[in-house]
């Protein structure tokens, strides 16, 4: 075998043969010593320069080695260098965030309801570290004509990228926001519902089923600015229909013509939305109320396919599946077929978790509600589980069909398709009790009342 064979055996291509099988440590020392072996190889070649034993022609096959390396390592360079330059942008970006949200909250400064309102909504981003990506230039270009609800539905897709919050989508808190902003509705009493966006007001906003929510809001206040004819109802109804279907979720229908409260004297009392630490009776008494049935309430559950528990707002902790940000039927699959084992929080909330054996630290674990669990030892409950395991289809189209209905809760219209509520005046509702701090129905569990559901 000739001596400038690299494979010859000592050569630096033989010995990096060695490398499978070798520990980290080993790898390193292996290849500290070819780089030492290269060094001295080139320590000697310049005295021999310098001697006049070698000459520039005989150096010739190390010029090409060396602009071969070169080469290689432009790409690479010029790969850094735009990596830093979007670490460079990003950082103007969030500047002109900041001058921008200070701008607005520098206008809310009188005692306004509304402004009130909105100062609330962006307080929290003001000291965040990293500043939510909804600057206006991520905004389509021209300001909508009222009844627009393309533009809105693309400026809408235009907030979801989140790169500086929870799994980089706001698309979970948006589908929550519309979840939490229709599940007060009852039935008997025909109060709560979507209409009015009750959350801009403390006596709903501050309810502890909805903590976390006014990331949600003030992530679509852009949207809000930029086509202030549609009403605050109908704009987190959308976003959460929107996310959905832009998650690789169904298509769900959706009509507009929701108004807003003028102010809090018809916010539903608190403590109607579900509470995730009870079991398969909380779940019928809390949803038959609003007037879905065992099938609808197992098929809205599927909203677990996205986003995660924060222990800081429902007292649990984790995600629900290992794509948080896809929607799909993985819950469904999960729930059945991992073990799903009690575990009790440093907090003294329980839950459940999946014990992964391959799981490495740090790694977040997958985690299930008590009323999850629920929905796999009642019989009636656990018949859907099945059935939306086995067909995401089957699974897909119940969800569009239950999600249109929970968005139209409390909605009355006529037969034109135009709302008719009467709610949206000062006085309260007429045939409804005032808003009250004290929650209604059965009593809240450890996590402090409401569902966590998708609670982001």
């Amino acid at each position: 075998m000739p001596a400038t064979d690299p494979r010859t055996p000592g050569s630096c291509a033989m010995r990096l043969r060695n490398l499978v099988g070798l520990s980290s440590t080993s790898k390193t020392a292996l290849l500290r010593s070819i780089a030492d072996d290269i060094r001295a190889a080139f320590i000697s070649i310049s005295k021999q320069l310098s001697r006049g034993t070698l000459r520039t022609k005989h150096t010739e096959p190390i010029h090409d080695l060396i602009a071969s390396i070169k080469s290689t390592e432009s790409p690479e360079y010029q790969r850094m260098q735009q990596g830093l330059e979007r670490y460079r942008q990003r950082e103007r970006r969030w500047r002109v965030e900041r001058k921008w949200m200070r701008r607005k909250v520098k206008g809310l400064t009188s005692f306004q309801p509304e402004r009130v309102e909105k100062f609330h909504l962006l307080r929290p981003f003001l000291t965040h570290k990293l500043y939510p990506t909804y600057t206006p230039d991520k905004l389509s270009a021209e300001m909508s004509t009222p009844g627009d609800y393309d533009a809105v539905r693309r400026d809408i897709v235009a907030q979801l990228k989140k790169p500086g919050y929870d799994d980089g989508s706001a698309g979970p808190v948006f589908v929550r926001l519309a979840w939490h902003s229709a599940g007060t509705y009852d039935a008997e009493s025909d109060t709560g519902g979507s209409n009015g966006a009750g959350m801009r007001y403390e006596a709903e906003g501050g309810d502890p089923a909805n903590a976390g929510l006014q990331h949600g809001r003030a992530f679509l206040e852009p949207v809000k600015e930029k086509h202030p004819w549609i009403t605050y109802a109908d704009l987190w109804t959308l976003a959460g229909v929107v996310a959905v279907k832009e998650l690789g979720g169904p298509e769900v229908e959706w009509k507009p013509g929701r108004t807003d409260l003028v102010d809090d004297s018809k916010v539903p009392p608190r403590g109607r939305l579900p509470d995730g630490a009870q079991g398969a009776d909380h779940l019928r008494f809390i949803f038959n109320r609003m007037g879905f049935n065992d099938q609808e309430i197992v098929a809205l559950a599927g909203g677990h396919n996205l986003g995660r528990c924060h222990m800081d707002r429902s007292g649990f902790h984790g995600p629900w599946v290992n794509n948080p940000t896809r929607f799909s039927n993985q819950f469904y699959k999960l729930l059945l077929k991992l073990e799903w084992t009690p575990k009790t929080l440093e907090n003294g909330v329980k839950q459940f978790v999946y014990v992964d054996p391959d799981a490495e630290e740090g790694d977040d674990q997958l985690m299930m509600l008590p009323t999850d669990v629920a929905l796999t030892t009642d019989p009636k409950f656990r018949y859907w589980v099945e059935k939306y395991a086995e067909d995401k289809d089957l699974f897909f189209d119940h969800f569009a069909k239950v999600f249109a209905k929970l968005v139209e809760l409390g909605i009355q219209r006529d037969s034109k398709g135009a709302v008719v509520n009467t709610d949206n005046v000062k006085g309260g509702y007429i045939s409804a009790p005032k808003k009250s701090n004290t929650p209604t129905g059965l009593s809240k569990g450890p996590s402090g009342g409401g569902c966590p559901r998708a609670r982001l």
